[in-house]
């Protein structure tokens, strides 16, 4: 019991903190493709991309636990299914967060440099889907899950 325990605890801190630097890496990259980030000075641009990881770093957990209940299982194996799902779910939460910011909120604009699908920049519409299985596939190494 304390051993599945432990395990638990490894595994979401891994995939926190996993999907956190991920993110904070993505972001601080990405974030050239935005009209405002380029000319931001370091001491308003670093803190907004790390509340960007943090919140990536949310999402990413709660994209877990949706693919955790659509599987019916805890830990979900990375096969074909659970990893469409949480691909899928993550490219539809990155399109509803980036529309509503972009086109309803008008919190950001992108240079004419991001590749966009209907408006939407390609690379944050990818983001939370590839970061979050990759920090899904650390955390299970990590946690001995595979």
């Amino acid at each position: 019991m304390e051993t599945t325990r432990h395990k638990t605890v490894i595994f979401f801190v891994t995939l926190a903190v996993t999907a956190f630097f991920t993110n904070f890496c993505w972001e601080s990259l990405h974030g050239l493709l935005y009209k405002a980030h380029p000319g931001m000075p370091a001491s308003a641009y670093v803190p907004m991309m790390l509340t960007m990881a943090a919140m990536d770093s949310l999402g990413i957990t709660g994209l877990y636990f949706f693919t955790a209940f659509v599987a019916h299982r805890w830990f979900w194996e990375l096969g074909l299914l659970n990893s469409l799902c949480f691909f899928l779910s993550g490219i539809v939460s990155a399109c509803a967060v980036e529309y509503v910011s972009i086109f309803v909120l008008h919190l950001w604009q992108y240079a004419p440099s991001m590749p966009v699908l209907f408006g939407i920049g390609l690379i944050p519409l990818f983001q939370l889907s590839l970061t979050g299985l990759l920090s899904v596939f650390v955390a299970r190494k990590v946690a001995g899950e595979e």
